[in-house]
């Protein structure tokens, strides 16, 4: 950097500025003060100033040192933080854009909370949000194309840190008018006819693989990778949609739906927050982290 500039002269010139005094700033830095003298003769070449000026048995810094002094001595105290192992760090320091992995559903969770709190009091932070298939999760996280991927629990490698975040449970929506809701058994909800709603190439099934304890299965009618166009859906005909509660609820006013339990037990499904082993250091990241899981503990998700 600067010709291999070595960094020990800014702490030479810290020492003269405060210490006004060459032998003092020699005496305080345990070092010669014919070594103070060429290190400020080294840095006087190279910035084409004399730094300071003799007044009496003080030097005076020059308006050149003077003017680049604050930046000096705030960069030697940021680098001796860091080898003590303390960084400063202030999250609206600097604009910064963080790559969620969010699916429809918990995007409408956690936005209408997050995302007002960031425009308020971290404008520089913006949010770049898409879905995610599990089989992409690893690859998006390890090429940094996502920062921060929040979904049901899947395998991982070790590469890939996780987070327990909230717990999904589930429901059945349907038109007021469906025939299911005079006999809401297993045995009606398995010879209906579903909306399912799945990411492409998504493995996760939890409501089928609780079905198949009773040796039932789904008829699936249609199938698609959003909630709103499926409650659309099923809002104007005789089929059901099994969904998330919380996101189901927030439907309820917006189409004419009736919201029932599931008529079989379904364990609620973890989900989790993940991001490469890499981000772990990451301050925006970790920042981040911290923020989403504040957000789903203030919704009590």
């Amino acid at each position: 950097m600067h010709g291999k500039l070595d960094l020990n002269l800014f702490i030479v010139l810290r020492a003269v500025y405060d210490q006004g005094s060459i032998t003092k700033a020699a005496n305080a830095l345990h070092i010669t003060q014919p070594a103070v003298s060429h290190a400020l003769g080294r840095l006087r070449e190279k910035f084409e100033d004399p730094l300071f000026t003799r007044h009496g048995r003080q030097v005076v810094p020059t308006p050149f040192c003077q003017g680049i002094i604050t930046s000096v001595v705030t960069s030697i105290e940021t680098l001796e933080d860091t080898l003590k192992g303390k960084v400063s760090f202030d999250i609206s320091d600097k604009p910064r854009q963080v790559n969620l992995g969010l699916r429809d559903i918990l995007e409408s969770i956690f936005f209408p909370t997050l995302i007002p709190d960031l425009a308020k009091h971290t404008p520089n932070i913006t949010v770049n949000s898409r879905q995610v298939t599990w089989p992409e999760l690893a690859p998006a996280l390890a090429s940094k194309a996502l920062d921060i991927v929040i979904d049901a629990l899947v395998p991982t490698g070790s590469d890939i840190r996780s987070q327990l975040i909230c717990e999904e449970t589930f429901v059945v929506v349907c038109a007021p008018h469906n025939t299911f809701l005079l006999n809401p058994s297993v045995e009606t909800y398995s010879s209906a006819q579903h909306a399912l709603v799945s990411l492409r190439n998504s493995k996760l099934d939890t409501v089928d693989l609780a079905l198949a304890q009773h040796n039932m299965h789904r008829k699936i009618s249609l199938q698609c990778e959003h909630y709103f166009a499926a409650v659309n859906v099923v809002s104007q005909c005789d089929l059901l949609l099994t969904m998330p509660t919380r996101f189901a609820q927030q439907f309820s006013s917006k189409f004419d739906i009736e919201i029932l339990p599931l008529p079989f037990e379904v364990p609620p499904l973890p989900v989790h927050m993940y991001w490469h082993k890499n981000a772990d250091e990451d301050l925006v990241n970790l920042w981040m982290r911290e923020k989403l899981v504040e957000v789903a503990d203030k919704l009590g998700i």
